[in-house]
């Protein structure tokens, strides 16, 4: 138990902080990905062939958007964390 609490301690706060802001920036994502989901999840409407084009155009940059973004915060996560734990090991 001492242990682990030393090793709590010995994280800067900073780092804390950082790695919530990147978690929160990852959380921010889950609206626009609700839409994502329900555009295409829902089979039942009637298609339109001209406006299923442009919010198949539409969500692909979304997603796209998306993509990148999460595989950036993904990295700097990654890096946090083992930031994080080589602080822990010291």
């Amino acid at each position: 138990m001492k242990n682990s609490a030393r090793c709590i301690k010995a994280v800067p706060y900073q780092e804390i902080i950082d790695l919530r802001d990147t978690v929160e920036r990852l959380q921010s994502w889950q609206e626009p990905l609700a839409v994502l989901e329900k555009y295409f999840t829902n089979p039942n409407t009637p298609i339109n062939k001209k406006q299923f084009v442009k919010d198949y155009y539409a969500c692909s940059k979304l997603f796209q958007t998306f993509n990148a973004e999460f595989e950036k915060l993904n990295l700097t996560a990654e890096k946090q964390l083992s930031k994080i734990q080589e602080i822990g090991t010291l």
